[in-house]
């Protein structure tokens, strides 16, 4: 699913400053590092691209809408690269808007032998609501259903961790207030402010436990998986 170009525009404003995708950035640079992920790097479905070319050149993205320039247009199902391609493939919030195991086959065909796959998808399907529609999201993820997707594409899991484990009681009762109230109190998009900058103090210092092997958060409003192709 596209999302409409002024909610694309909102979002993309808010990448490198919202607590949300600063803390998610931070943790996906902290298991690049700790497992050594190398280039060449694929983003898939990458929205702006922003994270992509923070990776340098060896990274090549994509996505399905209108993409600035460096990036293809192109789809997470049926991707335009041969086979072992990659050493690298970055799938971030991609796989509950699409057919997943469709994705994570297409992911292992152009990913090479020994290459690294991470992925990152929203956690808890007692948390749907307003927002998960309004961004297109088919679905939301428990950690036995996307270890098993992954995993019956050939995949071997390394590591399987939650992100914002802290936030999510606060997460919890904001879903359960909007179900009440049919509105999303509170959890708009748009933090700023002396809020914004403690709650990316509070997920940066989680995504920071990711470059130890313990402790991993077992969960959160986010799952995130680290994968090999064998």
């Amino acid at each position: 699913m596209t999302l409409p170009a002024e909610r694309l525009e909102r979002l993309r404003s808010l990448e490198g400053s919202h607590f949300w995708s600063v803390g998610r950035d931070r943790l996906v640079d902290n298991l690049i590092g700790r497992y050594a992920m190398a280039a060449p790097y694929l983003d898939a479905g990458a929205g702006s691209g922003v994270y992509a070319r923070r990776l340098g050149p060896g990274a090549v993205w994509f996505d399905t809408g209108p993409v600035e320039r460096g990036g293809l247009r192109a789809d997470v199902l049926d991707t335009p690269f041969p086979d072992d391609s990659f050493a690298t493939v970055l799938i971030r919030d991609v796989l509950e808007h699409v057919d997943d195991a469709a994705a994570l086959t297409e992911a292992f065909r152009v990913l090479r032998p020994g290459g690294h796959l991470l992925v990152t998808v929203p956690a808890w399907p007692s948390l749907w609501g307003p927002r998960d529609e309004l961004a297109g999201h088919l679905r939301r993820y428990r950690r036995r259903r996307l270890g098993c997707v992954v995993r019956q594409s050939g995949f071997t899991i390394r590591d399987l961790r939650g992100y914002q484990f802290v936030l999510l009681p606060a997460v919890i009762g904001m879903r359960w207030i909007a179900r009440l109230t049919g509105r999303e109190l509170a959890e708009r998009e748009e933090h700023v402010g002396r809020l914004n900058r403690v709650l990316t103090a509070v997920n940066v210092f989680e995504a920071d436990l990711a470059r130890r092997r313990r402790p991993a958060p077992p969960t959160g409003s986010s799952l995130v998986l680290v994968a090999v192709k064998p």
